[in-house]
């Protein structure tokens, strides 16, 4: 684990394996589905959902994270420090069950590519932090320590995508740079409107 101290939250990262995933994802698909609901994010899920699904988002990764070379996918949780665990926030799910691991307060994905053509790009995926923990820096942990990450293992390119106008200022804060947008990328999760993706590029 690595002790992170960035704006005015001191959160530890874990690298996450196959047999922690099981233990976490249920905490990982509560915070997911709580930007889902709470906040009409496009994450995956279009109304009708179910936990079940939530969790399998994420279950589905860990055959991945123990692969070493091309195609490997390496995970982070943010947890808030032990003597601070005693006061997390209740976890609670879209059916209204708490569940474990309530010191968990944010995750991000680095994805290494698979093609040998590829080899030297890395991408971002599903940077999340509970949504009653945000605007802390715990986002901007998770992505100094995944930059720093990826370029040790040797990727002189990440790639991400995000929601048109949510979150490219966080990202251009850290380097990144704006490629272009693609229209009607991702629909809300009542279906009732398509929103643009930005995506976004980092040379390490």
């Amino acid at each position: 684990m690595q002790s992170n101290q960035a704006g005015r939250a001191k959160v530890v990262l874990e690298r996450v394996t196959p047999e922690t995933l099981a233990q976490y994802a249920p905490r990982l698909a509560a915070m997911t589905t709580s930007h889902i609901l709470n906040h009409n994010r496009s994450i995956n899920f279009l109304h009708p959902f179910t936990s079940h699904q939530a969790i399998e988002l994420f279950l589905k990764t860990s055959s991945y994270l123990s692969l070493d070379g091309p195609g490997r996918v390496i995970m982070w949780v943010a947890k808030l420090p032990s003597e601070e665990s005693r006061e997390a926030l209740e976890s609670v799910d879209m059916d209204g069950k708490s569940t474990d691991n309530a010191d968990i307060v944010g995750t991000v994905q680095l994805a290494f590519h698979t093609s040998p053509n590829g080899v030297h790009r890395s991408e971002v995926r599903k940077l999340i932090v509970d949504d009653r923990y945000e605007r802390r820096g715990i986002a901007r942990t998770l992505m100094d320590e995944l930059q720093r990450y990826a370029k040790e293992e040797g990727s002189k390119l990440c790639l991400l995508d995000t929601e048109a106008g949510y979150a490219e200022h966080f990202y251009t804060k850290l380097g990144w740079k704006l490629s272009g947008y693609i229209p009607n990328y991702a629909m809300t999760p009542d279906g009732l409107e398509k929103r643009d993706a930005a995506l976004m590029y980092l040379e390490l």
